[in-house]
């Protein structure tokens, strides 16, 4: 494997795996000799499960991670996307600083929609984080993709 597949999975694995909550401590406090629940728990009006931000977290976090992985592997290649390829200069047709500046804004608008669509409708989150690991998964498959066409990363 590359290092930087192999990088870019570690970074992904490392940023779901700081997601994960911890249960140590919500499961000690029911009590063993009974399958009731504890006389301070209460049942919250609204859906306000709070492992529903683990979707919207690992979503945006895979999201991210793609987008980092896509521009990793474009960085001063030719670049099919009008929109991202830099207009004039050294470097005209290639993702440069103008694609880098666009492809920040693009991915971190995505993270910030996420969050605020997540906010505002709790029953979202799990939709939001699919959606959003969708996204990261095109990412990733453009980023794998620059790696079999770019003669750089060939042995």
């Amino acid at each position: 494997m590359h290092s930087l597949t192999k990088l870019f999975v570690t970074a992904l694995v490392v940023g779901v795996l700081a997601e994960v909550p911890c249960r140590g401590q919500e499961l000690s406090s029911y009590s063993p000799s009974s399958y009731s629940q504890p006389s301070s728990y209460s049942q919250p009006s609204s859906y306000s499960h709070p492992d529903s931000w683990w979707w919207v977290t690992s979503g945006v976090t895979m999201q991210v991670a793609g987008s980092f992985g896509d521009w990793a592997t474009s960085w001063k290649q030719p670049e099919g996307n009008s929109l991202l390829a830099q207009s004039s200069g050294t470097y005209a047709g290639r993702f440069y600083r103008t694609g880098t500046a666009r492809k920040g804004l693009f991915a971190g608008g995505i993270a910030l929609v996420s969050y605020a669509v997540a906010w505002k409708f709790p029953k979202t989150r799990k939709l939001v984080g699919i959606f959003n690991m969708s996204v990261g998964a095109g990412l990733a498959a453009a980023a794998l993709r620059n790696i079999e066409d770019n003669p750089y990363y060939k042995p």
